[in-house]
């Protein structure tokens, strides 16, 4: 169950203190985080031995803290990093569902649905009879027909007959 890029199957890591040619190779593992950490060599100098704990891996160059690395089981994905639907919530058998209960709530949000619709239909209608008669509107409605008036209209020539 393990994902892409997981180890492949090893020998078990037989502590001691005689590193094997090139330098030890810890293993990929799943830290305690549940993040993959890929495998990797021990080949620096001095520090050729894989060393740590299942959960955190390093290498070190004393022999005798070797990590033997076939105890541990951190190599297939923790069941609880496994993403997907969340598992459904058990009723309680001892409670039924009630349907009336349901019906109320229904209820609340349509009768409060329509109290906003009002208030907001009644704060237009302020607004707009304020606006209207406004002394400011009055002379502004004079005054635009007063200049539509004043002015000549330019009348266009007739067409010619057909």
């Amino acid at each position: 169950s393990g994902r892409a890029g997981a180890p492949e199957a090893q020998g078990p890591a037989a502590p001691g203190t005689a590193a094997p040619a090139g330098g030890d190779r810890c293993r990929g593992y799943y830290d305690v985080m549940g993040q993959w950490d890929p495998p990797f060599n021990c080949s620096s100098g001095a520090y050729s031995f894989c060393c740590g704990t299942c959960g955190y891996r390093f290498c070190c160059h004393d022999g005798p803290r070797r990590l033997d690395q076939s105890r541990c089981s951190n190599y297939d994905t923790p069941a609880w990093v496994q993403t997907g639907r969340p598992p459904a919530r058990a009723r309680d058998a001892a409670a039924p569902r009630d349907p009336g209960r349901e019906r109320s709530h229904t209820a609340v949000y349509a009768v409060c649905g329509v109290a906003a619709l009002l208030v907001l239909a009644g704060i237009g209608a302020r607004l707009g009879l304020e606006r209207a008669h406004s002394p400011r509107a009055r002379r502004t409605v004079t005054r635009t027909l007063t200049e539509l008036l004043k002015q000549p209209g330019l009348q266009e020539p007739l067409p010619p007959p057909l």
